[in-house]
């Protein structure tokens, strides 16, 4: 594979990545309505909720990321911030919890 010039390429990529987890972090949120069932609705409807909040500020997060970033190359962070990590894993495991009881028990 050929070596890019642009030092942007990587950048960009790595923000349109986390774009696309966000958006399938809100669809799987609102999934969880479709696939609930009918005496765990409220609970969906919930989480659903909260799931669409939460991948609406990680993509925010993400664009803000980005404009650091691209301002200059060679002084920004490699990867967030360990807490950040951290928050996203925490949240992601927890809707794949609640998916999961909302469509099992």
């Amino acid at each position: 594979m050929a070596r890019s010039e642009d030092p942007g390429l990587q950048v960009e990529r790595t923000t349109l990545a986390w774009i696309r987890t966000a958006l399938a972090f809100a669809v799987v949120s609102l999934l969880m309505i479709r696939a609930g069932r009918p005496d765990t609705i409220v609970v969906a409807i919930v989480l659903a909720l909260t799931g669409v909040v939460t991948a609406a500020a990680l993509g925010l997060a993400q664009r803000a990321r980005h404009r650091e970033r691209v301002a200059d190359f060679n002084q920004a962070d490699p990867v967030h911030h360990p807490r950040a990590v951290l928050t996203g894993t925490l949240l992601t495991v927890l809707l794949a919890l609640a998916a999961l009881y909302c469509v099992w028990s």
